[in-house]
This record gives structure tokens, sequence and C-alpha cells, in this order.
């Protein structure tokens, strides 16, 4: 082959390639002015709403329990066992069904101190503690139970509380008033901004929902046997529900 033939054959070889990449370089170009030429996004309005309700609780949960010591764990047990029995038979008699009572915590710990004399920790004994919780529909026997706890042998109440059981319709109603909510401070935000709201582009529902009242606000309160019960109301419980909002803005005509 001549040197003159050798030439012309590379160079049919890179004109294909130079013509790709050329139309490689204009596919690039157009694509980029299409980027160019989109139209810019619609402006938006984030905004968050809250919505409460305020429910009036129907179940009472009640938790009362016994601490004893003695000098082996076996005396401590056999001590706390005959108590709670008692206080589990008094809290039967007011008509609370079986299923509604329930041994919450059952523990056996020794009683420690440091000995000086023997540099050394101790053990003076044994302490077992028993909480039984009780749930009610009745919310009148809520007082009852504390007192027939305390009236057998109970010197702890661990906790008071008053709750809801069914809380979806009101969760719904918190729901509907945040969605209002956060539409009515979206609306005015775009009146001031001389528009107004056109459609909602997204929606973020965060439930929250408060801590639960108690009415003893002292948990794992200690209480002679011969104390009068403090007096119990149920009050309400608030249910709340916030959301985060996304809007189109529309300029006015």
């Amino acid at each position: 082959m001549t040197e003159a033939s050798h030439r012309s054959g590379r160079t049919r070889g890179l004109l294909p390639m130079a013509l790709g990449a050329v139309g490689m370089s204009l596919a690039l170009t157009q694509s980029a002015r299409a980027q160019q030429v989109q139209p810019p996004q619609p402006p938006t309005i984030f905004v968050s709403g809250r919505g409460e309700v305020q429910v009036a609780p129907d179940r009472a949960r009640v938790q009362v329990g016994m601490e004893t010591q003695a000098r082996t764990s076996q005396a401590a047990a056999q001590e706390n066992n005959k108590k709670q029995a008692a206080i589990l038979a008094a809290i039967r008699k007011l008509g609370v069904p079986e299923a509604n009572i329930q041994t919450l915590n059952y523990n056996v710990s020794p009683v420690q101190r440091y000995d000086d004399k023997l540099r050394r920790v101790v053990i003076d004994g044994y302490q077992v503690t028993n909480i039984v919780q009780v749930e009610t529909d009745r919310l009148e026997l809520a007082g009852q139970i504390i007192d027939a706890g305390l009236g057998n042998g109970a010197n702890r109440v661990a906790g008071l509380d008053f709750i809801v059981k069914d809380r979806s319709k009101a969760q719904d109603q918190a729901l509907t008033e945040a969605v209002a909510s956060a539409r009515r401070q979206a609306e005015v935000a775009a009146k001031a901004a001389g528009g107004q709201v056109a459609e909602l582009i997204e929606l973020t529902i965060n439930e929250y929902e408060r801590p639960e009242p108690r009415a003893m606000m002292a948990m794992a309160m200690k209480v002679e046997s011969d104390a009068a019960p403090a007096p119990i109301a149920s009050g309400t419980n608030t249910v709340s529900v916030s959301v985060s909002t996304r809007w189109r803005f529309a300029k006015l005509p």
C-alpha cells in the first residue's frame, strides 16, 4: 500500500468520529438550552397548623403497692404476699373484674449499708416491692380503689391516670382544625403579599399528644396507711395534632 492510500484510509476512519463528536456537542447544547428556557417554578407558601380537642376521660388506671422489709428475703416476701392478698381481696369486693387487675412489678432487693468498722458493704435485710395496676371504666371507683389499698396495708401509691380509650374521633377533629388553621394562615399571608392561595401542594401530619394528666402528681409516692387520700378529679385530656403544609401562591389578575 502506498503512503497516499494509507493516509486516505486513515482520513476516512476519522471522519465518522468527528461527525459523531459534533452531533454529541449539538445535542448537549440543545439540552442545555432546553433547561434554560424552562419556566420558573411558581412561588409557594409554607405554613404549619395545629388543632386541639379537649376530651373527657372514660377510664381510670390506679397503681397501688406494698413495700416490706425483713432480715431475710423469705420473711419479707411472706409479709408482702400476705398484705398484698388482703389488698387484692378488698379491690375485688368493689366489683373490679379480675381481667382488670394486673401485677405490674414484683421486686426483691437487699438493704445495704457501708460499715465503717468492717470497711465494706453489709446487708441488713431485704426489701420486697409489689405494685398492682387496676383499670376501671367507673371513674368514681378510683378513690375507692386507693382507699381499699391503703386500708388493707398498702403503703405506696405508684400512680393514678385518667385516660381516653378511643382517641380516633378526637384525633380526626383535631386534624381537621389543624388543616383549617394552616389554610387560614396561608390565605392571610397570600393576601398580604398581593395574591391568593391557589392549591395545596404538600401536607405532612405530625401527631403529638400531650402527656395524660395525673390526679396525683407524685409518682411512687409513699403514704401512711391511715392517711386520707387526696381529692380526685378526672379533668380532661388534650388531643393535639400539628400539620406542615405547602401552598401554591397565585397573583391576583
